[in-house]
């Protein structure tokens, strides 16, 4: 059996190169792992701003014509139509700008039509539902190739005028066209390349739920600022909205349903709540951990996990189109690997807990 030798000089040249590759080694480990760090710290998404400036008239911009059929032609009727052509809702839930929401699901069809003083001010829909003028699933490409939202809405109401200034992802993702005297926000799948969903709404809840960055010249509309105990239903129907949207979204791309996970559901609620109260936006909980954590502790049994955690969104409907559009969240949402499902909402702070059992 040959042995190496080493001669004096050669031995010493062997240990300097072990010692610089080790060092090299060890540098590439603390790089590595302050990059992992740095991935991992997010900061709290906050709401469009809102400010006070000079705000001039626009000209009247060209609108698309009221429907006479869909989920747009209810805007501004009485819920007696609702009623009429749908019968009663699933359910009717709060909202966090002054109507209440009544929830249509039927098959793939879903709705939320939200009710303020008996008239309809506000629909989102997806699934198989009618939105003229739009088609939901249809190309962006189709949507853009006859009209092109505006990168600035100007509202004129209460004797003062809004701006709203839309970003450049606000233009690829979400877009507002006015139709009539109301108007449609498009939900854009950008992975797809497809409308996700259509929210209408009227004149009032657009600047209530101010969606994009706006200045204002005049009176600013006073929005809702619910109690503890509004809030409380406020959040099960959103924790509600947002399961029956994942699965709306998972029966699109020919994915199996996700039952109702009640452990995983207390563990995303105490997620939300802490991350609120805390005052942190992360899957990694200062005080009880990252989610096997938390899983383990409340005894929820899996075989894999995964979550999903989203903040000030106007409401649930909206961070789930938000999800969808983001690479790493769509991935755990449509993944093949779960089975069940919990959400927990806390006043704006979302959160999904998937399961594999």
């Amino acid at each position: 059996m040959d042995v190496p030798v080493y001669k004096g000089g050669d031995f010493l040249r062997s240990v300097f190169k072990i010692l610089i590759i080790f060092l090299i080694m060890m540098l590439a480990g603390i790089y590595t792992d302050k990059s992992m760090n740095e991935r991992k710290e997010e900061t709290t998404p906050v709401p469009p701003s809102v400010n006070s400036g000079r705000v001039e008239p626009a000209e009247e911009t060209k609108t698309e014509t009221t429907p006479n059929s869909g989920a747009g032609s209810f805007i501004g009727e009485s819920a007696e139509k609702l009623l009429t052509l749908y019968g009663p809702p699933v359910r009717k839930e709060p909202s966090a700008y002054g109507y209440d929401w009544w929830v249509y699901h039927t098959g793939n069809a879903y709705f939320l039509a939200g009710v303020e003083n008996n008239r309809i001010v506000t629909i989102y829909a997806t699934g198989n539902m009618d939105t003229e003028p739009f088609t939901l699933g249809i190309s962006s490409n189709e949507i853009f190739r006859s009209r092109y939202p505006e990168t600035e809405i100007v509202v004129n109401a209460n004797d003062s005028y809004y701006r709203f200034e839309l970003s450049e992802e606000d233009l690829n993702l979400r877009p507002i066209v006015p139709i009539g005297n109301f108007y449609a926000q498009l939900y854009i799948d950008q992975f797809s390349g497809t409308l996700s969903a259509v929210r209408f709404m009227t004149k009032d809840v657009l600047l209530k739920m101010r969606p994009y960055e706006l200045v204002y010249q005049g009176t600013l509309p006073e929005v809702p600022s619910p109690g503890r105990s509004a809030w409380v239903h406020i959040e099960r129907g959103s924790e509600q909205q947002i399961y029956e949207i994942t699965n709306v979204m998972r029966s699109r791309f020919g994915l199996s349903l996700l039952e109702w996970n009640t452990g995983a559901a207390a563990v995303a609620k105490s997620h939300s709540k802490d991350m609120f109260s805390a005052g942190y936006f992360d899957h990694e909980s200062p005080q009880f951990g990252g989610l096997e954590d938390r899983l383990r502790r409340a005894d929820v049994m899996y075989g894999a996990a995964g979550e999903n955690i989203a903040a000030n969104y106007v409401d649930a409907a909206a961070a789930m189109e938000g999800w969808l559009n983001s690479k790493e969240h769509r991935e755990v949402m449509l993944s093949e690997s779960f089975s069940t499902l919990g959400t927990g909402a806390y006043r704006k702070h979302y959160t999904q807990n998937f399961t594999e059992e």
